[in-house]
């Protein structure tokens, strides 16, 4: 590789299943929330709670996610590793508040998910500057903006970004089908 690509992956959803232990924490301020599979649309939430509800929600997660019960997807490991030894740098890009910053570097380094840098906040998008990298996340605003931005995009298909599959980015059912399309484009 002439010119070093940089793998902007994020976190939830991506590396493991969010969304269910979302939901659990949903259910508990609304229990008519519907469960993950009928999420059809990125805000599916703001008829059950509000913003600040539901970013509670969120941070209570990121907070406590560093235990044995948060497993990541059993191909998260072999996927970065894989992008590491392609010669990616890879940025762990969250949407998350910097007072997470522990627990979640604890969590990557207690499932051994290799990362060169985890950039946390809440405009992710600030770090696609350049058409030399690559994204991989489920928010199809933050792989809107990558194409936007005429940076490569992909990431792991669910309910709510099922209607965003023809905007210019590719979704996928697992991280070895992105990590295949990720490394015939580089």
């Amino acid at each position: 590789m002439a010119k070093r690509l940089r793998a902007i992956v994020d976190i939830d959803n991506t590396l493991w299943h969010f969304c269910d232990v979302l939901y659990e924490e949903l259910k508990i301020i609304n229990n008519t929330i519907p469960s993950p599979e009928f999420w059809i649309d990125w805000d599916f939430w703001q008829n059950y709670c509000s913003i600040e509800e539901f970013m509670n929600a969120i941070n209570k997660i990121h907070l406590n996610q560093d235990d044995e019960k948060h497993l990541p997807y059993p191909e998260a490991k072999k996927f970065l590793n894989t992008l590491k030894r392609e010669g990616f740098h890879i940025t762990i890009a969250s949407h998350r508040s910097e007072n997470s910053r522990i627990p979640t570097e604890r969590w990557l380094k207690m499932h051994g998910l290799y990362f060169d840098e985890l950039h946390l906040s809440y405009d992710k998008t600030i770090l696609f500057n350049d058409n030399n990298c690559f994204v991989v996340d489920d928010s199809p605003k933050v792989l809107e903006k990558a194409k936007e931005k005429q940076v490569q995009g992909a990431g792991l298909l669910f309910p709510w970004n099922k209607s965003h599959y023809e905007n210019g980015y590719i979704l996928l059912d697992n991280l070895d089908d992105i990590l295949e399309f990720l490394l015939k484009k580089s």
